[in-house]
């Protein structure tokens, strides 16, 4: 009965290190962000920093007029098991929004197949209080990308 487990112990253990290299090989290189970004209060916004630009001239194309009601892009992180982003809007009264998304791999003993957390918070920081929320809207299984939804008032 012993070497009966033995075995089929020693098959499991084979069989769980034989399909690593698999799933090592068919996980993705990148994690896909598509950000919405919604002008709530109807206001100029200027975003004020994003983590992943570094030129300013550059944030200046990601600004909102009041007339716009939002805008879409798309954010390509480099570490699809474990990385996150931060973004700031500001508007001309004061009102400043910190945007966090981020995601996390999560693996589970009874199986390979890892489970991506994927979170987005806004945080008011400015002078005057402003309405930063922030939900997660699509893509919450999908191992390569998500959607995420950001709205200023």
């Amino acid at each position: 009965m012993k070497a009966t487990k033995r075995v089929i112990g020693a098959c499991l253990a084979l069989a769980a290190i034989t399909t690593l290299p698999a799933v090592h090989a068919a996980y993705p290189k990148t994690m896909k962000v598509v950000v919405k970004v919604w002008n709530d209060g109807h206001q100029d916004l200027s975003m004020t920093h994003a983590s992943w630009i570094q030129d300013a001239a550059i944030r200046d194309e990601y600004g909102l007029r009041a007339e716009d009601s939002g805008r879409r892009f798309d954010v390509t992180l480099n570490n699809p098991r474990n990385d996150s982003a931060t973004f700031r809007y500001a508007s001309q009264d004061g009102k400043v929004c910190v945007f966090r998304m981020a995601h996390e791999t999560q693996f589970s003993w009874f199986g390979f197949k890892p489970n991506i957390a994927k979170s987005a918070t806004g945080q008011s920081v400015g002078t005057a209080s402003a309405q930063c929320n922030a939900m997660v809207t699509a893509g919450t299984g999908s191992l390569s990308s998500y959607t995420v939804r950001f709205s200023m008032k």
